[in-house]
């Protein structure tokens, strides 16, 4: 009886790899392996010779740059030196190309390369980050930011699915492409990105990453779309007004509202001062919790008290006394961070006479509004010339509410001189101290 040859077996796993292998092909192994070896390679230098005089981009132009030159961002062998092998890809593949055409059609290469390594969950993190990175760095040949990127960014750092790393990248090519000239389309582009992240439902598992990103979309919101329209307005709003988020991503939130709010973003201004008011309370009480935890720590420190066989002085007998305790336990940066906070604030609700500001929006009610803004800003300018915790302590007792029954006299500080005009180039939001804390 003949016997039959014996059957050979995939298992799930192997069949698994050679489906996903045949679907998507087998990526080409690079001809040179590590940056250094590419950019010296006479292959490289044929191909950019055809580019310049042809500007056609042929079947082994192509095969080069996709199975070779642009991998080498991912390549173990780069990972030491990756961002110089980011920043060498775009200098050398985009240097003398002969015309826009040409230019652009290698940048769109490369940013379709690079994009789709940055979505890949299977590419190791700093690969998938240096990959958004250059899509970012891309320059036209006028040395702008490439505009055909900002989609790209736009879309990446909008997509919840994403590492906030990943996230984070892309919204600093946004940036790029909003502060240095936006075109057109980088515009068009940015606006639903920077109002999705700001909508975006907060996960309980959210880290300060996503706080990083709150507050970059803040400062580009003031950038891209004046007035807000209604929903982003509202998100502002709800940042502004959420007791679990730091306090200065919330002040800036409130500066980029008193920006950007118009009539037509329907906001409630009347609900959005006094969340103002609260939010400066609430920054002057936590300077001064922090202020009482720091003694109490420091006296826990040092016992309580004198110890016994301890000299009058406070040290052992024929020892000098240990150093006393500071008796400022607010620091002078502390100080002047709150003199940003309040100064900040004051100005989200009137910027002066004629300029932005939530008042704009109240009509006959804008009275009190002022007034809370003027105290704000003066409170502000008091810290700020003297930076001390009695000027801070000093501003929150007159910011709170008076207790049922009780009678403040109300402190009317002088007020600094104005601050001088912002650079055009100055940052957005900026104040007129010179802020630490950004």
């Amino acid at each position: 009886m003949p016997m039959r040859p014996p059957r050979h077996t995939v298992g799930p796993a192997l069949a698994a790899v050679l489906v996903l292998l045949l679907a998507k092909g087998v990526a080409a192994e690079p001809k040179y392996v590590g940056w250094p070896k590419v950019e010296a390679s006479r292959d490289l230098r044929e191909i950019k010779e055809k580019l310049r005089e042809s500007g056609q981009f042929d079947d082994v132009a192509t095969a080069f740059l996709t199975e070779t030159v642009l991998p080498q961002i991912e390549l173990e062998e780069n990972r030491q030196l990756i961002e110089r092998t980011r920043r060498r890809i775009r200098e050398v593949l985009l240097a003398e190309l002969p015309d826009d055409k040409t230019h652009n059609e290698m940048a769109r290469r490369i940013a379709e390369f690079m994009a789709a390594r940055a979505r890949d969950e299977q590419a190791d993190m700093v690969v998938r980050v240096n990959a958004i990175l250059l899509v970012g760095e891309l320059r036209a040949r006028d040395a702008k930011p490439w505009p055909e990127a900002a989609r790209m960014l736009a879309a990446a750092a909008a997509d919840g699915s994403l590492p906030a790393a990943v996230r984070i990248a892309a919204l600093a090519g946004v940036a790029k492409q909003v502060e240095k000239g936006a075109s057109d389309e980088a515009l068009a582009a940015a606006r639903p990105a920077v109002a999705s992240i700001l909508e975006e439902p907060r996960t309980p598992d959210a880290g300060p990453e996503r706080d990083w990103l709150d507050g970059r979309a803040i400062q580009l919101a003031a950038l891209v779309q004046r007035p807000a329209p209604p929903k982003l307005a509202a998100a502002l709003a709800a940042l502004l007004g959420d007791e679990a988020r730091p306090i200065d991503l919330r002040v800036r939130a409130a500066a980029a509202l008193g920006e950007t709010a118009a009539a037509t973003s329907q906001l409630d201004a009347a609900a959005a001062v006094e969340s103002i008011r609260k939010l400066a309370i609430a920054a002057l009480e936590t300077e001064e919790q922090a202020a009482v935890k720091r003694r109490f720590e420091e006296q826990y420190r040092r016992g309580g008290g004198p110890a016994p066989g301890m000299a009058a002085g406070g040290g052992f007998e024929g020892l000098p006394p240990p150093p006393q305790a500071d008796t400022a336990a607010i620091s002078s940066l502390a100080c002047r961070r709150a003199a940003w906070r309040l100064y900040t604030l004051g100005t989200a609700i009137s910027a002066g006479e004629g300029k932005a500001g939530l008042v704009t929006l109240l009509g006959d009610n804008a009275e009190p509004a002022k007034e809370l803004a003027k105290q704000l800003v003066a409170e502000a300018f008091v810290i700020d010339e003297r930076p001390e915790e009695a000027a801070v302590l000093d501003a929150l007792d007159i910011l709170r509410p008076p207790a049922p029954g009780e009678k403040k006299a109300a402190r009317q500080p002088k007020p600094a001189e104005s601050p001088a005009a912002p650079k055009p180039d100055a940052e957005p939001n900026a104040s007129p101290f010179e802020n630490p804390f950004k």
